[in-house]
């Protein structure tokens, strides 16, 4: 049986009562301790009950291995982040396509993007909601040949989210689940269980899966320590994953190069009625942060996948290519920093909906971005229609400069008078070519239509991440590319309702209490619904504008053959589908 259903619609979710209820029961009586610096095993406790478990793949005859071309893939990219191989100390965006090609997950994805077994064999979650228990696959190996055991994957679980981790882990999300959590342990000769003080909604679906979007669910072989600056960097020179190629070379900013993993776990010796072993010997990963070079090196026969514009599809099909389209891969999320501060023009909900309405956001589809083939307005801040809670009352609102400069004024900013300058943060992202062009017409349009002195300037995605929870840049305005997702609770939880996460968008403890109520919804009908609700009235409080969503166009090659992308990947997913000429 498939655990939690990824990528339904709210109208689709009355079913997934029935499948929490059939998950895995674990009842872990004893009280939480602290959990020293070195991963440790518990015994398993006496009184563990079970209800139907999560079912593991049944065994087929083992088909015939799928032919391996010799030859190899090479994708472009425009920027890889940090380039750090541990996802505990990645910050920022750019690193999920090196990320999970590096690494094995303990749960992994359908094409659908539904949770299916992975590392873990099966799991379950007690019935109140705060134990998830998972039972570690046999047979899995790293690529340095080593096998995968449980106390690598307690280690790699406590690293992250052990109720000490977050005085050591950079990471946001792995911060806030790192608060809640009560205890990990080895309660079984192959069983890890993860309780925590309180349901989180999102704990397996968007952290330990394939599925999500943030890769903590990668699991390392264990290493002396929990943390450890020194086995940090150590690693990130060696990184040993179980992922689907291993690194064998990285010359940093501008190329990682890797082999096929010949004995990736997820292949029908060790259950699995697929093999997802790639069908090439070796792939080259290289950073040319310049669309127009990327499409040019195709046309060259230098490049077989790059993100690229719509704008480049003639180049493209010139030189015997195409584009190929990854549906809700990634959006533009446009975030208001310190507008809890009085002092501050943003902190009157009057001017938050005036910049809103003072956006042509269908101009920026049809002039910019080249239409609906390529850009959606739709949706509000992360959530597009493949989230739960999704409804079409949260889509963007209409270009309406009258509107907004009614608004403005009745703020006591009547054609900008006395509003000081407004700053616009925003980078050269990978995911979307065009976001420094998109957020300048943003700009140009408050000039014309609010009156507004407005100044764009173009920074580091990283170093903008901590420059606003520094506080850098309250009141100011972070126009940035963002991950698409099928549930946005413990995203919008972060930044409503966590008193530790910075920047923490809003101190109304109604809407602390709004999000609250919605993070703790076990039930997934009702949780859809709760956050259908919640987003309508965070829309309104315009906190985050709603721009669209980008589905992420990439040049093929003609040596390709087929490929067929996940939705809601920003990233060069499921290359296990990619064939060679």
């Amino acid at each position: 049986m498939r655990a939690l259903i990824l990528g339904l619609k709210s109208s689709q979710l009355l079913g997934l009562g029935t499948v929490l209820l059939l998950l895995l029961a674990v009842a872990c009586g004893a009280a939480a301790t602290a959990t020293p610096p070195a991963a440790t095993a518990a015994p398993a406790p006496a009184n563990v009950t079970r209800t139907a478990p999560t079912a593991m793949p049944q065994a087929t005859p083992v088909p015939v291995a799928p032919a391996v071309h010799p030859g190899k893939l090479t994708i472009m990219v425009g920027y890889l982040g940090n380039e750090r191989f541990d996802r505990s100390f990645v910050d920022g965006t750019g690193a999920e396509i090196y990320g999970r090609l590096v690494h094995g997950f303990l749960i992994s994805t359908s094409e659908k993007r539904e949770m299916v077994p992975g590392i873990a064999s099966k799991w379950g979650l007690s019935p109140d909601g705060l134990t998830w228990t998972f039972t570690i696959r046999k047979g899995v190996k790293f690529h340095d040949g080593s096998g995968l055991t449980p106390e690598d994957v307690l280690w790699s679980l406590q690293q992250k989210f052990d109720p000490e981790a977050y005085k050591y882990i950079p990471y946001p999300t792995a911060q806030t689940i790192s608060r809640r959590m009560d205890k990990i342990a080895l309660t079984g000769q192959d069983e890890i269980s993860a309780t925590t003080k309180q349901f989180i909604a999102d704990f397996a679906i968007y952290n330990l899966s394939e599925a999500g979007l943030t890769w903590l669910g990668h699991i390392n072989p264990k290493r002396p320590k929990l943390w450890d600056k020194d086995q940090e960097a150590a690693y990130d020179k060696n990184p040993v994953g179980a992922g689907i190629v291993k690194l064998v070379k990285h010359v940093p900013a501008s190329a990682m190069h890797f082999e096929r993993f010949d004995e990736f776990y997820y292949q029908p010796k060790n259950g699995f009625s697929q093999d997802r072993r790639v069908k090439f010997r070796s792939l080259d990963l290289l950073v040319v942060p310049e669309e127009a070079t990327r499409v040019a090196a195709m046309r060259a026969g230098e490049v077989d996948l790059a993100p690229v514009s719509l704008a480049t599809r003639k180049q493209v099909e010139a030189g015997g290519g195409r584009l190929v389209f990854s549906p809700e891969g990634t959006l533009i999320d446009v975030r208001l920093f310190g507008c809890s501060e009085p002092k501050y023009p943003c902190h009157d909900k009057r001017v938050r909906q005036a910049l809103d309405y003072a956006i042509d956001k269908e101009l920026l589809r049809d002039k910019l971005f080249g239409g609906l083939e390529v850009f959606q307005v739709k949706g509000w801040s992360i959530v597009t229609p493949s989230t739960i809670g999704y409804t079409p009352e949260i889509d963007p609102w209409p270009f309406n400069p009258a509107k907004a400069r009614q608004l403005l004024a009745d703020a006591g900013y009547p054609g900008g008078q006395g509003f000081g300058k407004l700053f616009v943060n925003t980078t050269s992202a990978a995911t979307i070519p065009l976001q420094v062009e998109s957020a300048t017409l943003a700009a140009e349009s408050w000039k014309k239509e609010l009156g507004l002195d407005v100044e764009v300037k173009v920074g580091d995605g990283a170093a903008l991440t901590r420059a606003g929870r520094a506080g850098e840049l309250d009141g100011q305005i972070y126009w940035a590319d963002q991950q698409t997702r099928t549930d946005a609770t413990g995203y919008i939880f972060n930044r409503y309702a966590d008193p530790e996460f910075l920047p923490r968008v809003s101190k109304d403890p109604e809407l602390d209490r709004l999000v609250k109520e919605a993070f703790l919804i076990i039930d997934p009908a009702k949780r859809a619904e709760a956050s259908k609700k919640l987003f309508l009235r965070l829309k309104d409080e315009s906190y985050y504008l709603g721009i669209g969503y980008y589905n992420v166009p990439w040049a093929v090659g003609p040596r390709v053959l087929t490929w067929q992308p996940y939705p809601l990947a920003l990233y060069a997913s499921a290359l296990d589908t990619l064939t060679l000429k």
